[in-house]
């Protein structure tokens, strides 16, 4: 049976409200269809005024099969204790200035994507910053399609496996714009470290940053990779 990638966006005068991506087999589509619509329509941020759904066949033959990052949590009540803990993880890995990544993680957001800054000088490098670079073609295995509750660690997880996968990226960094989920997080080395706190209850603040490291003629290939490369995550 066909395989296929089911992509929701849904936005309000333009502002991006929500979005997310399942890969199921056809007999699965309806049922995915309807929870990612369902999801669009009941999201936090509020009620959207434009809700697409786009069914695409996918081939199988360049579909890669990565397995889950491992997961640990760490202990933080405020969002001064997470930006501790994320600043000095970030520096041990080499990054030239960590609190420069806060800073972005903490001041930007709206984007339909994440950023991809370069970890030595801090630099902005996504073709579109007010875009970002938007991860798809991607899901988790064990993807229940009929729930409409966004499954925050399924989804995210599943992510930063296929973004730290790629050999110029050394970490990514996250915050929910979900106003009531305050939960982020840290992927490198192999390791998805799970941060309470990231943000006060209610803020509506949230964004992605990839850290990369490579050269700069190899950036525009790590961009199309993380767009478009077809994978699936084992193990959750």
């Amino acid at each position: 049976m066909t395989t296929y990638s089911v992509k929701m966006r849904a936005s309000a005068a333009g502002r991006h409200i929500s979005g997310a991506e399942r890969i199921v087999t056809g007999g699965a589509v309806p049922d995915c269809v309807t929870a990612l619509t369902r999801r669009a329509l009941e999201h936090p941020k509020g009620e959207p005024d434009e809700v697409t759904v786009t069914v695409r066949a996918v081939d199988e033959s360049r579909m890669e099969v990565l397995p889950v990052l491992a997961t640990r949590n760490v202990d933080a009540g405020s969002p001064a204790e997470a930006r501790a803990f994320i600043v000095d993880g970030l520096r041990r890995l080499g990054v030239r200035n960590p609190a420069r990544i806060w800073e972005l993680l903490t001041t930007v957001t709206g984007l339909r994507g994440a950023m991809l800054v370069d970890a030595t000088t801090g630099e902005r490098l996504e073709p579109d910053p007010a875009r970002g670079v938007r991860v798809s073609n991607l899901d988790h295995a064990s993807a229940d399609t009929g729930s409409p509750g966004k499954l925050h660690y399924r989804e995210a997880i599943a992510l930063a496996t296929k973004v730290t996968a790629h050999p110029h990226i050394i970490a990514e960094v996250c915050i929910s714009d979900d106003p009531d989920y305050t939960t982020g997080y840290l992927a490198c080395e192999g390791t998805y470290t799970r941060v309470p706190a990231m943000k006060e209850p209610g803020s509506p603040v949230g964004t992605r940053v990839f850290l990369y490291y490579g050269p700069a003629s190899e950036v525009a290939a790590c961009v199309d990779w993380l767009e478009n490369r077809v994978v699936l995550v084992e193990g959750l």
